[in-house]
Parts: C-alpha cells; structure tokens; sequence
C-alpha cells in the first residue's frame, strides 16, 4: 500500500512534465492535444493490462463457499459496513483536496502572486515530492499539520511554498495508509456478515476517488462563475476583485474543511482497536471451517 501510494504521485509528476512539451511538439493546437492525451491514456491502459495479467490471488480461504451470492444480499452487506463508508469518505477527502489544490493553484499564481509559470511548477512540484518522500517515511511517523499557518501571510510565495511543503507531510499519512484501511474493511465485512467482498468493497471505495474529484472540479467552477470570474486567456481580461478573492478563499478554506472532515472521520473510526479481536475470531471461525 505504502509503495504503490508513493509512487502513484509519480505520474502526476510526469505528465505535468511532459505534457506541455509534448503538446509543442506535436502542433500546440487541438490535433495535439488529443495526441498527447491519447498517448497518455494508451499507457495506462498498457500498465493496467499488465498489472491484471500479473497479479494473483494468493489468499484462499477453505471455508469459503463456492455458491453464488446473490446481488441484493452483497449490496446489503457493503452498505451497512459502516466502516466501508468511512474509509470511502477518506478517499474522497484525499481526492477532493488534491483536486481543490490542483485546480485552484494555478489561478492563485496567477492573481495572486501575478506568476502562472514558475511559481505554480514549483509549489506544485514542491508537495508532491515532499508528499512521495513522507509516503515511504510514514510506517515511522504520524499526524503532522500546515494549513493554518498559511493563513499568516496568504500573499508571501516563500510562506506558500513552505506551508506547501508542510500540507505534503500532513497528507502523506492518509495517502499510505488508505488502501491497507480498505483491506482492514473487508475483514470487518467477513466478521460481521460471514461475507467476504474484497472486490466489491476495493471498488465501492474507489468510487470515492471520482465523487471526490468531481464535486471538487464543480464546486471551484461554480463558485469562481457565482464571483464573476471571467473565463479566457485573453492578456487584457482583468478579473474583478470579487473574482480574486473567490481564488483566495477556496485556496485558503478548502484544504482547511477537507482535513475537518478527516479528523471527524479519523475520531468516529475504531476498527483498529477492534482489529485484533476480529482476526483471533475469524481465524477460530475458518479453523471450524466456517466463514
């Protein structure tokens, strides 16, 4: 889990490298566009491809029954897995904070500190390498914080980058950790409905990823439209200040509600204290050949 979630920030790395390049490259029109993003998507597809054709199942669990269960039976399960809803709100929460600090930093470099080129690469860059190092780093650490000290001087770019920086390290807990929780998640399944659901739970959770994004994406959109942000790369549209200051809220409020959410998440969730208890049961269950 900790290694496929630091390398994971790899290829944001990538194509936020090559894209523009790439794109040059190819015409800088619309044609490559497509190009560069057909290529981008022909490689996923590749390291997909490879990592089913790859991977094997190498727990098998005796008394596991080979009938089919039916669909109502397994929706029933997963939904009143409460802890399935929380670490589903956990991916989210990481999903929604990359995607309110992705889309918005730009606009901030931008209005703020009156730089859309370098300054953006590297408060970017700036986290997300501090992000992959922390990831491998977090079996050793735990919680750390940032984003309120942002709030002491929102318009230094040196105070930005080291507050990023920060956010970096409060982040990489969740990223490390998150996909080892969706697993803890199907053994609680298994104990309290003799269902085991790796499948659909790993699936269900990754559903979190995408409402996660999406509504980030949306709400930036609809909230810099309700402000009177103007949309075009004209050099001579000058935004209002109601606009600027839309990009200076979302920048400094957002990030701040997703970790509120996270701590409220973090202090509903007691699977770990119940963890050991569950698997000394599941494992008297299987040895009785029961699920």
């Amino acid at each position: 889990s900790v290694f496929r979630m630091g390398l994971s920030p790899m290829g944001r790395i990538i194509a936020v490298t090559c894209t523009m390049p790439l794109i040059k490259l190819f015409g800088d029109n619309q044609a490559a566009w497509v190009k560069v993003m057909s290529i981008w998507a022909a490689i996923a597809f590749l390291l997909l491809i490879t990592c089913f054709v790859k991977c094997e199942e190498t727990v098998h669990i005796t008394a596991r029954s080979e009938e089919k269960i039916p669909v109502g039976r397994s929706l029933k399960a997963l939904v009143t897995n409460q802890y399935f809803w929380a670490v589903l709100l956990l991916w989210m929460f990481q999903s929604t904070n990359q995607a309110v600090v992705g889309t918005i930093l730009p606009y901030y470099c931008k209005y703020v500190f009156h730089n859309d080129s370098w300054m953006y690469s590297t408060l970017y860059l700036s986290e997300t390498i501090v992000l992959i190092v922390f990831t491998f780093l977090c079996p050793l650490l735990r919680d750390m914080f940032s984003q309120g000290l942002f709030f002491l001087n929102t318009t230094s770019f040196s105070w930005c980058l080291f507050t990023t920086m920060l956010r970096g390290v409060g982040e990489a807990p969740l990223c490390a950790f998150v996909f080892g929780m969706i697993g803890d998640v199907v053994e609680f399944g298994q104990w309290k409905h003799h269902i085991r659901q790796e499948s659909f739970i790993f699936a269900g959770g990754s559903v979190g990823t995408k409402l996660g994004t999406g509504i980030a994406q949306a709400s930036i959109a609809g909230i810099m439209s309700l402000c009177g942000y103007i949309s075009s790369t004209g050099s001579a549209v000058v935004q209002s200040q109601s606009a600027i200051n839309s990009i200076i809220n979302i920048y400094m409020f957002g990030p701040l509600l997703i970790f509120v959410g996270v701590l409220i998440v973090g202090l509903l969730y007691q699977l770990d204290k119940k963890y050991p208890a569950i698997m000394k049961e599941l494992a008297e269950r299987e040895a009785r050949g029961e699920l």
